[in-house]
């Protein structure tokens, strides 16, 4: 039993799961990152069609603009995101990032549901709840392997 588990902190720290887990870690942080990016974007560059698949409707000049500073809500972090992933050091962070912002977001969502009367055959709610909850579980799982491998490996990942 003992051999087996050495053997199994051996790989972890020789290669193996060590090796791939920062490009693991950077494939489940990724796609959050391009989304906000997009969302910032679209909401910059034409807020009015931005908002208006959802039925929002833009009808003063101040409402575009306030929309347009979503949009480089969104930009900023995607922006911090990116540069997160990038860095090696910095990926148990960029979990915790998404993590807590997928946590947030939908804990929002589900009180706009009690709240407001959304329910999941809304317009496209499912699957926005189904893409938060992946982001979230995917993210929340690459976190604790960089923890753990963290601590397997003394601090290094």
């Amino acid at each position: 039993m003992a051999t087996s588990v050495v053997k199994t902190v051996g790989r972890i720290e020789s290669g193996g799961i060590g090796a791939i887990a920062p490009w693991l870690s950077r494939l489940v942080t990724i796609p959050p990152t391009l989304i906000m990016a997009l969302i910032g974007i679209r909401f910059i560059s034409d807020p009015i069609h931005g908002v208006a698949a959802t039925g929002v409707t833009l009808s003063t000049p101040e409402a575009i603009t306030d929309t347009r500073v979503i949009g480089a809500l969104a930009l900023t972090i995607a922006g911090i995101l990116a540069s997160l992933v990038v860095s090696r050091g910095r990926q148990r962070t960029a979990h915790a990032v998404v993590v807590g912002l997928m946590a947030l977001i939908l804990a929002v969502r589900v009180f706009g549901f009690a709240v407001d009367g959304t329910t999941l055959a809304m317009g496209g709610q499912k699957s926005k709840l189904t893409g938060e909850l992946i982001f979230l579980t995917l993210n929340t799982l690459a976190f604790s392997m960089q923890t753990y491998l963290s601590k397997r490996t003394g601090g290094r990942q």
